[in-house]
């Protein structure tokens, strides 16, 4: 399990623990003046901040990577940290809860200009504090059954799926990822810091099943399917697999399937 499946999970994965979700934990951690704060200066962070972080690490990347860049995830694993989930988790996470919100994807409005409604609040109701946020006033409330045919339709999409704390262990969003969102690029493309864990397992294709089409490499968002042209057959790197399972949903041979990471040696402590 996560540093935070340890820490906050009691027993099992943390964003299982529905006491995470809580009005408590919230008040905890947080504050409705520091969240509100946090959203209205959410845009410049992502379209700002990240570019001037980019800027420095190009200058001086070996300062940046010895001394900035644990200190920018040690900062984010405090106030705002994810972890990739497959659907199936997703789903039982949604089944807590009688409603959820959709809400403006920041990350795509910052790389695309475009207002796509990704991302989805769960758990302690907060649309008092969204309402007195411009960039996510613009909401709606979605049914349970709505919202996991919207992210079982998202799934089949290509989107990947995450959790996202405002403080940790405080969970309040689930958001549904491309190479547009900034979490990936943050992370992945720019290597600026850690901002999210791996998902809970890792995809294994199983060779007598595959036919080599491919179809699950352009699908992945982590370069952790490779081809062997020898055999015609595809396979996980799994030191690169982040376990959000999108690769299944274009398998037309249904060769793909999860693994729990803890049960795969060579990937228990990589996340």
């Amino acid at each position: 399990m996560c540093e935070f499946c340890i820490k906050h999970g009691e027993g099992k994965k943390w964003y299982e623990n529905i006491t995470n979700y809580t009005e408590e934990v919230f008040h905890q951690v947080n504050s409705e003046k520091n969240l509100k704060s946090y959203l209205n200066n959410f845009y410049h962070s992502l379209s700002v901040e990240i570019e001037k972080a980019s800027k420095w690490k190009k200058r001086l990347p070996r300062i940046y990577n010895l001394i900035v860049y644990p200190l920018v995830t040690k900062h984010l694993k405090k106030t705002h940290f994810g972890q990739i989930v497959p659907v199936e988790d997703v789903e039982n996470i949604l089944n807590n809860f009688n409603s959820v919100v959709r809400l403006p994807c920041i990350c795509r409005k910052v790389t695309t200009g475009e207002n796509k409604r990704y991302c989805l609040g769960i758990g302690m109701d907060l649309t008092h504090i969204f309402r007195d946020v411009p960039d996510f006033r613009e909401f709606e409330r979605l049914s349970t059954k709505e919202a996991k045919e919207y992210i079982r339709h998202l799934d089949v999409e290509g989107q990947t799926h995450s959790v996202w704390t405002f403080n940790t262990p405080f969970i309040g969003a689930l958001c549904n990822c491309d190479r547009d969102c900034m979490a990936y690029r943050f992370q992945l493309k720019m290597q600026l810091g850690k901002v999210m864990w791996k998902g809970e397992y890792v995809a294994r294709i199983n060779p007598l099943q595959c036919n080599g089409c491919k179809e699950c490499i352009k699908r992945c968002y982590f370069g952790a399917i490779k081809y062997d042209r020898r055999n015609i057959k595809c396979s996980v790197e799994i030191m690169n697999c982040y376990g959000c399972g999108i690769c299944r949903t274009v398998c037309k041979n249904d060769a793909i399937n999860l693994l729990d990471r803890t049960s795969v040696g060579q990937v228990v402590m990589n996340w």
